[in-house]
Order: C-alpha cells, then structure tokens, then sequence
C-alpha cells in the first residue's frame, strides 16, 4: 500500500480564508461534465471524489455527473466549452485523450482547455512489458531489438497510443510494427494469446491483470514512462520499482542520456500522459475566490481520514497535484512546441500513416 500525497503551491498556502468566505454553493446543484461513457477511468474518478467535494465545498452542494460520450471526448469536451457557466457550476473531467485532441491539432476541437482553471490532476503512469520467452531476463530488450518484426497494439495514431510509436522509435526497435485498431483491453488479449509481442497498461489494469502473470513467471516488465517530478527529475512508478523508466531504458539502449530536443519531446509526453491523466477543471472565467474555494476543499479532502483509507486503491499510489502547479502541466500537455510535433511526425512517416499532428 502507497500512500497518497498531496502536492500545491506556496500561493495557495498564503490565500486566506477571507477570499472565499462569500463563497456559498448552499442550494445548488454542481454539474461534472465527463466526456466519456458511465464506468470508464475518468468516469470512476468523478465518481469516487464526488462525495468529498460536496462535504467540503461552502454549503454542500449536490454534484451530478454527466457523461457525454463520443467523437473520441471531443463532443462531451466542445458541449462543456459552449454550455459552462464560470460561477463553480460547473466542472469538467479532463483526460490525457482530451488533452491529445488539443496538442495534436484536431480541426473539430471547439474547446480552450489552456484557459480553463485547474482543481486538481491525478497522474497515472505506463508499463510496458512482454512475454517471458522474448527476452534474456526482466528489462533487457536487447532480443526485441533484434527481431525483424516487433508487433503492439494501437487504437488510432489520432488518439494517445501515438505516443507508443515516438517511444519504440527512440529505442531503436527497428522491427516495431503497430496494429491499429486494437484498444488496449484488445490489445492486451491479443498479447496473451501471443498475437503481438509488447504490450502496456496503466497503474490500475497493471496491478490487476498483468502484475499476476509476472509473478507467475509468463510475463516480464521492460520499462515504465516514469514519474516526471516539478524539477524534472524522473523517478522510478512505485507499482514497479525494479523496472527502468523510459529515460533510463534509452541511456542503456543508446549509451547516451536523453536530452535536447528528445527531452523536450518527452516531457511534453509525460505531462499529457501521465502527469494530467485525469484532472478536474473549471472553466475560463471563473472567478479566483471560486478557484480557491474549490482548491480548498481539495486540500481537505485529501486530508479526510476516509478518503486516505480509500484512495489509494480507488486511484493510485501517484501524487495528487493541487494548484497553479497543475495549470503549468496543462498548459505543457496541451501546447506541443513545433520540435515536438515534427518529431511525432516523423515517426508517423516512419510508420506510414497518413495522419499528421498540427
């Protein structure tokens, strides 16, 4: 068990509670916009927070979910945008796949995430891994270089699943051919059946599904993204601390560390896939007292005694991030720099897509 931390600015330490007295949700009914179908990441994310946010929000208000599934979040993500009232009625659940429609340049994105107000963000992480028999021992992947065909599963290079492609590319798998179409579930049943050879799952399917395999010896850890610090520093994922993070895993590959315009690319990376995973957002506009107010009762929520009990299993051993500090990584997730997105480019050449980042 891990415990959860919680992480915000000195600016909001200094507020005083003065600036959100007048604050008062009494009466009301709050409306969390998730742009994804009932039952999913995000949506069990609304979920278990919702009850602490009514308990430490000034007069308790009711707080509603409502899913808008559809057009990969975009229409749940443009309805929030046009339909948002800035007076703390209104929260959004954001997600990295939200987040990937902005940095990449889709044309139908009617949204301005960068503007929005950030509550909290939930980091997740990826691990990546593969059959015991393709490799010399745990994190070598020198045998997977070697091989002419490399197979993985890719939904769409459109969604977050490109990042996989600018990944393998920088560990020179040379053979590495993704399947598109596959989701990750699929994916990763495809893996069992030996169908493809590297897969990869967040924190929570890794502990549930992949984590029993590796103990029984079918399945071994390459490498996790890594846990991108405020400093940049990147440390090793909790849930597998013996596994190299990406950085790591191109130092021993290319015998050099990453940097220049490869770290730039991997932070930007980082920060729209694993250190905004899911996030809480208010929108543009919304007064700084409402901000506060809502920042506060994060703060007290993850102080509550129930909700460290719980947290940790219901959303991970990562640290939440309050504050302005959450803002930045937004902004970084969303706003790709143009050496970022010709590299991404590159590789979807490399690959023959067509589809190109904008």
């Amino acid at each position: 068990m891990y415990r959860l931390f919680v992480l915000f600015t000195a600016a909001f330490l200094s507020i005083s509670s003065t600036a959100y007295a007048s604050v008062d949700f009494s009466g009301k009914t709050i409306t969390w916009v998730v742009p994804f179908k009932e039952g999913g990441g995000t949506s069990r994310f609304a979920r278990f927070i919702q009850p602490f946010l009514t308990k430490y929000l000034p007069g308790n208000p009711d707080i509603q979910v409502m899913h808008i599934p559809g057009g990969g979040a975009i229409k749940g993500s443009n309805y929030f945008q046009k339909n948002a009232v800035p007076d703390g009625t209104f929260i959004f659940g954001c997600s990295t796949s939200v987040i990937v429609n902005v940095a990449t340049g889709n044309p139908l994105v009617e949204y301005n995430l960068s503007e929005y107000r950030p509550v909290l963000l939930l980091p997740q992480n990826t691990h990546w891994f593969t059959r015991s028999d393709l490799v010399n021992e745990p994190h070598d992947m020198s045998k997977l270089i070697e091989r002419d065909l490399v197979l993985y599963a890719l939904k769409t290079p459109a969604s977050a699943d490109l990042f996989h492609i600018w990944v393998f590319d920088k560990l020179g798998l040379k053979g590495a051919k993704p399947i598109p179409g596959l989701s990750s579930s699929g994916g990763y049943q495809a893996f069992l059946r030996g169908e493809i050879h590297i897969s990869s799952h967040g924190a929570a399917n890794y502990v549930k599904k992949v984590k029993p395999e590796i103990d029984k010896g079918k399945i071994v850890d390459l490498m996790t993204l890594g846990i991108i610090d405020a400093d940049g520093t990147v440390s090793r994922n909790p849930l597998a601390p013996n596994a190299p993070t990406f950085p790591e895993m191109y130092e021993k590959i290319n015998g050099e560390k990453l940097a220049g315009d490869d770290l730039e690319a991997f932070y930007s990376i980082g920060a729209a896939w694993s250190q905004a995973s899911k996030s809480m957002l208010l929108p543009q506009g919304t007064p700084d007292e409402i901000v506060q107010a809502f920042r506060d009762a994060a703060t007290k929520m993850v102080n509550d005694p129930e909700f460290k009990e719980k947290a940790t299993k219901a959303l991970g051993p990562f640290p939440l991030i309050i504050g302005e500090e959450a803002g930045a990584i937004v902004k970084k997730a969303a706003i790709f720099s143009d050496k970022t997105k010709e590299q991404l480019n590159d590789v979807l050449k490399k690959n023959r897509f067509t589809y190109r980042v904008k």
